[in-house]
């Protein structure tokens, strides 16, 4: 891949990756040897020699029964730096002003200001309508070869390359080994619980994104731009607010 700041990944690892990962133990493996592992991801991205490495998979209660795809230091920092360096200046041009969900200077602030908007523009009439939408288990229905046309044309091929990779990490038989596992674990220490757990999502092959790598939460967000394209645009609608837990 071409134009790789090494200072850049060095200033996402500390001040992005390392303030911000809960589990230290982790940092303080990858300290030991920091300039080595950086010089390799240097290489991994310069080379196109990246492939994701497993997640670590596990289950969390709150709010609900959630599944959680935690990545190792080296794959957070290839991440974020693909996501922020690659992605957000190539891609978010195309996504409508409307969409807060994961973007700088939008966010839930941003959100509820334009309901209060939309709400102060349309008081002066009697009865007006809201329609919600949500799309069920949005991340685990995500298309692999959708996803990838939409955003083939708009990346250097390298780029489009390491991305793709990343889409396709969940393609891989562990994800779905390590979930069962998770859940049966879980059953055995909370039976009541049993419906919930067999219910949590499985990947398919071809569909769905990891969950809470920073390129997904992007990348789920472009792949309905021309939804909300259709929507304001062909559709006519005049207030939209799009979000994503």
């Amino acid at each position: 891949m071409k134009n790789v700041n090494y200072n850049d990944l060095l200033n996402l690892y500390d001040y992005e990756i390392r303030r911000n990962t809960r589990n230290k133990r982790k940092i303080f493996a990858f300290e030991k040897n920091k300039m080595e592992y950086m010089a390799n991801i240097y290489d991994a991205l310069v080379n196109d020699k990246y492939f994701p490495s497993k997640y670590n998979i596990f289950v969390i209660k709150e709010p609900k029964y959630r599944i959680v795809m935690s990545l190792n230091i080296g794959d957070k920092i290839i991440n974020h730096y693909l996501a922020r360096y690659v992605l957000i200046p190539k891609l978010d041009k195309y996504l409508d002003s409307r969409i807060v969900a994961t973007r700088s200077g939008y966010g839930t602030d941003y959100g509820i200001k334009l309901i209060k908007k939309y709400l102060e523009e349309n008081k002066k009439y009697n009865d007006f309508y809201v329609l919600k939408i949500d799309i069920r288990k949005y991340f685990y229905n995500i298309d692999h070869d959708v996803l990838k046309s939409l955003i083939k044309d708009k990346l250097d091929y390298s780029e489009f390359l390491l991305v793709s990779r990343i889409i396709d990490s969940t393609d891989s038989d562990y994800v779905n080994e390590c979930i069962d596992l998770e859940a049966n674990r879980l059953i055995k220490k909370r039976p009541y619980d049993k419906e919930k757990l067999l219910d949590l999502p499985r990947y398919k092959k071809g569909k769905g994104l990891s969950l809470g790598a920073m390129t997904s939460q992007f990348l789920s967000i472009f792949y309905l731009s021309g939804l909300d394209h259709y929507i304001v645009h062909d559709l006519h609608f005049k207030y939209m607010v799009h979000y994503m837990l």
